[in-house]
């Protein structure tokens, strides 16, 4: 209950993986009823594929490799696509890294790696492994490709399925390639020490011609010689030792002094101590051995090894029996003494002196070590003085972490909280686009596709994995092609292009084409909007055709005519009107009436009629005129007037109509409006 899982999926490509053991995992604790924070780490050497991985959009082929229910609950389908559904987006963090040599994420319950160590060489493959077992937890999982394995690192990792390649971490510590143990391994393919005087047994399986002679040689030519480390342990020997060395009685011991036969122990031990100190070897010639009953005469030599490197820090010692005088040497035998060593005074006086050098010697180094302990003492002070005044530090330093990590903590709980909001406000401006039912394309500097509305397919072959793509690489619906050449105009001039084009579908759309600026005053882009204006032009051709209409009907009609607006001055006259007054249609048009015919028709009953009462009514008929007229004379005309509320684009107009009366009976007063 409250525990914390921890995956990493590495080489996760474009995201299918790590979604994938999202939602076994979601699958799995929604039915064990379980409660566990669930963090999964998904990494790639590609950005892009990062990127794509992001956005959780997957082509609509992958119905066919996801069970329905699970596309059901888990993805929703946009279009021609389906997206990964935000709690399981949620659920993986995905990063830009080089798993060769960026740091690895750690203390992992899982670590994914399917199909990625085939394409590395052994080398790097030898690197990674050990890693891995690095960045699990105790008991971990590693989950490899089918045609994957641990390779030589079986002590790292148990099998669980070999199958399918899954393996569990071992809790034993983890080691680097080529890391060799001392000294077990110094020299590869030297046999086990043999403490008898045979010669090691030659194996020949496998050697050359060349190889098994040298060994010959040096097995009948080479004196006997012992390899031993710096503490005097043997390490290996070579050639007939058992006039030198004898096994000493009680428990077996492999230490070379301990081993040598009389009269070499004190001389053999001494020339170990200086060859430790020297760089040149350390000899000593006509040393009396008492072997098997008899006393021979060895030169033996101590010599520290430098070369080759895997055996520095090793002494070779050498026995070489000496010969006593030339006869002995004729006949091939072994130089021996003349006469058997005796126990006498000379033999305990020539201990004594060489034990006297010995504690001589010793007292010497003591004095050294005590000095070297005295200075190593102060430097030790010196260094714990430091180490407090480190942890000390560390200590500060750790609280300054778990204070940082607090403040973290804090401003991440702030950081998913305005990703809420963010996405809130995401989908609430995402809705608003959408019921404006305004076609709306974003684009980048670069002319490549941020975002659209579902609108927007109205005028291009948008769909949902369009995004990133280039506006050129985009299908129009339009019968206009010179929108990408408007778009690189407005990017680079920054100034507004407005146009009505007309889709294939007849439908017309008012196009307007606007840099995109940020909150910071910056161009990160163009926006395009298209306004559906289908119902406005189809209004417009009416209108047209209406004005058409009326301006036949108008032409037809034998009465005056006047077409005023609201500020009464005339926006048009028929011919009868310029053919009766005898005027032009510059001394009438965008005049107001009162100024007509040098202010004839300037009468005060009128004005109030179509000042006042016509405002209020929707006509008036039959309202008297008797007037003098300039180059026409007297005329009594009956005036009908209408206001023209049916007018769609040009509201307010008024029809005057005027018919001439017959007769001394009309007057002003005898005009009536209606309502």
């Amino acid at each position: 209950m409250g525990a914390t899982l921890r995956l990493w999926v590495a080489g996760c490509s474009t995201g299918e993986e790590a979604y994938s053991l999202a939602i076994l995992i979601r699958e799995y604790l929604t039915k064990r009823k379980l409660h566990f924070t669930v963090q999964i780490f998904a990494s790639d050497l590609d950005s892009r594929a990062i990127e794509a991985a992001r956005t959780g959009l997957y082509p609509i082929g992958i119905a066919g490799d996801i069970a329905p229910e699970r596309l059901q609950r888990f993805f929703t389908k946009e279009d021609s696509s389906y997206r990964v559904k935000k709690e399981i987006r949620d659920l993986v963090v995905f990063a830009t890294h080089n798993i060769l040599t960026d740091a690895p994420f750690t203390k992992l319950d899982l670590l994914s790696c399917r199909n990625l160590l085939i394409y590395l060489e052994a080398k790097a493959q030898q690197k990674l492994l050990p890693l891995f077992h690095y960045a699990l937890k105790p008991n971990g999982i590693l989950f490899l490709g089918s045609s994957e394995t641990i390779g030589g690192f079986e002590s790292l990792f148990t099998v669980i399925d070999r199958k399918w390649k899954l393996f569990m971490r071992t809790a034993e510590h983890g080691t680097f390639p080529g890391l060799e143990r001392f000294p077990g391994s110094l020299m590869k393919g030297i046999p086990e020490t043999r403490l008898d005087d045979e010669a090691p047994t030659i194996t020949t399986r496998s050697a050359s011609i060349p190889d098994l002679i040298q060994q010959l040689l040096v097995l009948r030519y080479a004196p006997a010689a012992v390899i031993v480390n710096g503490r005097g342990e043997v390490v290996y020997i070579h050639g007939h030792t058992g006039a030198y060395l004898e096994p000493a009685p009680g428990q077996p011991t492999h230490h070379l002094v301990e081993m040598a036969r009389e009269g070499l122990q004190h001389d053999l031990a001494l020339a170990l101590h200086q060859a430790a100190s020297r760089e040149d070897e350390v000899v000593r010639r006509g040393l009396r051995v008492r072997a098997n009953g008899d006393v021979i005469l060895v030169n033996l030599t101590v010599k520290r090894i430098a070369e080759p490197e895997a055996l520095q820090g090793l002494f070779l010692v050498t026995f070489d029996e000496a010969r006593a005088d030339k006869t002995a040497a004729g006949k091939g035998a072994p130089a021996r003494a003349t006469a058997p060593l005796k126990k006498g005074q000379s033999g305990l006086m020539q201990e004594l002196e060489f034990t006297k050098q010995r504690l001589h010697r010793t007292i010497e180094e003591l004095q050294t070590s005590n000095e070297e302990l005295k200075s190593t003492n102060e430097e030790l002070q010196s260094t714990n003085e430091e180490l407090q005044s480190t942890n000390e530090e560390l200590e500060t330093a750790k609280e300054e972490l778990q204070s940082l990590n607090e403040e973290l903590v804090t401003v991440n709980s702030e950081l998913q909280g305005k990703l809420d909001a963010l996405a809130d406000a995401n989908g609430d401006l995402q809705n608003l686009l959408n019921s404006t039912e305004v076609a709306t394309i974003f684009l980048d500097n670069d002319l490549r596709i941020k975002r659209f509305t579902s609108e927007a397919k109205r005028v291009s072959n948008l769909i949902a994995i369009d995004v990133g793509r280039p506006l050129s690489d985009i299908v129009s619906k339009l019968a206009y092609d010179r929108l990408l050449e408007d778009a690189q105009d407005v990017l680079q001039t920054l100034v507004v292009k407005e146009r009505e084009v007309q889709a294939a579908d007849g439908s017309w759309f008012a196009m307007r084409i606007l840099p995109y600026r940020t909150s910071k005053n910056t161009i990160d882009g163009l926006v395009l909007t298209f306004q559906d204006i289908t119902k406005m032009k189809e209004a417009e051709q009416v209108v047209e055709v209406a004005r058409g209409f009326a301006s036949s009907i108008v032409k037809t009609v034998r009465e005056p005519l006047l077409v005023l607006d609201d500020q009464l001055r005339v926006v048009s006259a028929n011919q009868s009107f310029y053919r009766i007054f005898q005027v032009t249609p510059r001394e009438v048009e965008q005049q107001l009436l009162y100024h007509l015919c040098n202010g004839a028709w300037n009468i005060p009953d009128l004005r109030r009629l179509l000042e006042e009462i016509l405002p209020k009514t929707t006509s008036f008929q039959n309202f008297v005129v008797d007037k003098t007229f300039p180059n026409i004379g007297r005329r009594v005309l009956a005036l009908n007037g209408r206001r023209l509320e049916q007018e769609l684009v040009l509201p307010g107009r008024i029809l005057l109509v005027m018919e001439e009366v017959r007769g001394p009976e009309g007057k002003a007063e005898g005009g009536k409006a209606e309502g």
